[in-house]
């Protein structure tokens, strides 16, 4: 019968109290290759009871203990030829996690991940998505867009902008994001925005002309798919009217029907 192979003898690790450096094997000198502090302190021996700074080794307490058999130390640092000294020196997990480079490189990364992720939520992300403002039920847009379109047509999308509002909308404000938006050319859009179109990968945003009250809009966008592919686009709309007068605007989120994401399959 085969003899299970013995195991694997692991290397104990060792940490300087003074400098920290990690070694192995068990220290076989005096004193620490990396700073030169004496490891063989009392402080440092696993048989020291750094409560009464007694040595609780039996084989000391019997040879040079007092008559009661308590063998004092003289003080923490206490240095002495002492034959029993077993320097209680092994790291914790979190000093082996520091010294081994691998673990640390990927602990950096996580850290700079997460930082970066705390930046994308708190600083971009609200930038990006336009103004958190309320929603207003006398601002009301329509989306009409086709379910289905044939290979090679553009999609066209039509949205109207109603403004029930006792004031005047000085702008309106379009954002479009999803799939048709990183998978086509800039749109084609009318009426001609008031501002150059923004546009972050995936995402649109038009600034239009505003409207008095109690009249309204249509803006037309002409998508043309990049890639000749039969495919399911996904698009989300979100829009803005901005009441006042500069520089005192107030932004008041549309109410749009009959929803604000939509689908078009290319067939």
């Amino acid at each position: 019968m085969a003899q299970a192979p013995a195991p694997t003898k692991v290397s104990p690790l060792w940490r300087c109290p003074e400098c920290g450096h990690i070694f192995t094997p068990q220290p076989t000198t005096i004193r620490c290759p990396q700073c030169g502090e004496n490891l063989r302190k009392c402080r440092y021996c696993q048989y020291a009871d750094t409560a009464t700074w007694e040595c609780t080794n039996p084989r000391i307490r019997y040879t040079y203990g007092d008559e009661l058999g308590r063998f004092r130390i003289p003080e923490p640092d206490h240095v002495w030829a002492c034959p029993e000294n077993r320097p209680a020196l092994a790291p914790n997990p979190w000093q082996l996690f520091v010294a081994n480079p691998l673990l640390r490189a990927l602990g950096w990364g996580a850290g700079v991940a997460v930082g970066l992720l705390l930046l994308f939520r708190f600083a971009i992300l609200p930038w990006v998505r336009g103004p958190e403002v309320p929603e207003s039920a006398l601002l009301m847009g329509q989306a009409v867009v086709p379910s289905q379109v044939m290979l090679g047509e553009p999609i066209r999308l039509t949205v109207t902008l109603w403004n029930n509002e006792q004031a005047p909308v000085h702008q309106w404000l379009l954002v479009l994001e999803g799939s048709l938006v990183g998978n086509s050319e800039t749109p084609q859009i009318t009426p001609m925005p008031i501002t150059p179109v923004e546009r972050m990968k995936d995402r649109l945003r038009v600034f239009l002309p505003g409207s008095a009250p109690g009249q309204g809009m249509t803006v037309e966008l002409v998508f043309q798919p990049q890639e000749m592919k039969r495919w399911v686009y996904t698009l989300r709309l979100d829009a803005y009217g901005y009441l006042g007068v500069p520089p005192q605007l107030t932004a008041y989120r549309v109410f749009i029907t009959p929803s604000r994401k939509v689908q078009v399959q290319v067939r």
